[in-house]
């Protein structure tokens, strides 16, 4: 008897079990969240609060990169942006430090990024990716009609070239000059140069030869071969920075690796203060391709370090030590004069030494000119 009471007891509530999930399932939408009570709850005081305010809007006036030195796919840039956010007439500067490499790097580093001398500094002890963000700065920025900004990034980590050497720390440096004027100057410009070819008395002369075919535009009567030989310095490969003399002798085919900005600033003034004249030269290198252009629009042709053939990326391919300083020469380098540019075709036009004048697009020009160093000589 007991063992019935007790089957028909578990039948009862089975039965009732059944009943209670039927009723359940019948009430419960499958697509609807699941969250328990209190997140319900939240749900209902957050939908009964005052709705948040909108994110200001960003506009970006103008932006750019600063690329620093290629060796063996790492490179080191800088990307900055001058922003305006949505009813605040103030501008803004943000910038960010990032190093690409061909492959991850298992290591720690350190750096820093500084903008107009102030340094914000950073450690990541993690693999870095192919492309990291290692630092970041936003500062607001105060003008009248223009404003310099200076960048320099720098990190800290071993770099393996292809012959063995490994490199220690990385840097890239940059101007940005932000101005109201940028928006004021000509669609197209063009400067009447005429143009002077290095061959056959300086094959590896093109930065001298650039600096004589400037100087005969504003009316000296200029020599290529005295300009090289009476006011370029110039020092024995492998024991010459190149900013501070020409590496080898432009004279030599072979045997001659040029020179950067500061050595053909220093000959040109030793030029005119010998032979006259109210110019002077400028050492514009690093700064944002903007002002690269106003210069033209002004009429005065600039000095540009590029590349040879703007289809292959510049990279390292000889390092030595001066003075306890590495230095770096770029393959596929060249040195021309800027005389043009025209923004509804969007290119720009070279005259080059080591050739003939030439148009070519303007961004790759841009790109080529950046990853080169962004090197840069005015007269005026």
């Amino acid at each position: 008897m007991k063992r019935y009471l007790s089957c028909v007891i578990l039948i009862l509530l089975c039965v009732v079990c059944a009943m209670l999930f039927f009723v359940n399932a019948q009430n419960t939408n499958p697509l609807e969240d699941t969250s328990d009570s209190s997140s319900e709850q939240q749900n209902q005081s957050s939908t009964s609060k005052e709705p948040t305010e909108a994110v200001p809007s960003i506009e970006i006036e103008k932006s750019g990169t600063i690329y620093g030195d290629n060796i063996t796919g790492a490179i080191l840039r800088i990307e900055w942006a001058i922003l305006k956010y949505e009813s605040d007439p103030s501008l803004y500067m943000s910038c960010e430090l990032y190093l690409d490499t061909q492959n991850q790097i298992s290591q720690a580093c350190t750096g820093y990024l500084s903008v107009n001398g102030s340094k914000k500094e950073f450690a990541l002890n993690r693999t870095l990716g192919t492309s990291t963000l290692l630092s970041s700065y936003t500062l607001s920025l105060e003008f009248k009609n223009s404003t310099e900004i200076k960048f320099e990034g720098f990190v800290d980590v071993d770099i393996s070239t292809a012959s063995g050497i490994v490199l220690q720390g990385l840097s890239t440096s940059g101007t940005v000059i932000a101005s109201t004027d940028y928006s004021n100057i000509s669609s197209t410009a063009k400067i009447e140069l005429e143009h002077i070819s290095q061959f056959p008395a300086l094959p590896s002369g093109d930065e001298v030869t650039s600096l004589a075919m400037v100087l005969k535009h504003f009316g000296y009567n200029v020599n290529k071969e005295d300009l090289c030989d009476l006011y370029l310095d110039k020092g024995p490969v492998g024991f010459t920075d190149p900013s501070e003399a020409n590496v080898g002798n432009p004279r030599d085919t072979y045997n001659s690796y040029g020179c950067l900005p500061p050595v053909i600033v220093k000959a040109a003034n030793r030029y005119i203060e010998v032979n006259g004249g109210n110019k002077r030269a400028y050492d514009i290198s690093g700064y944002n391709f903007d002002a690269i252009l106003q210069e033209i629009a002004k009429g005065n042709p600039v000095i540009v370090w590029t590349c040879e053939d703007f289809d292959i990326t510049p990279s390292i391919s000889r390092v030595w030590v001066v003075n306890g300083k590495s230095v770096y020469l770029k393959s596929n380098t060249a040195t021309m004069v800027l005389v043009g540019y025209d923004l509804i075709k969007n290119t720009v036009t070279l005259s080059n030494p080591a050739g003939n004048q030439f148009e070519i697009d303007l961004e790759l020009f841009e790109l080529r000119f950046s990853q080169i160093g962004a090197g840069a000589v005015v007269i005026k």
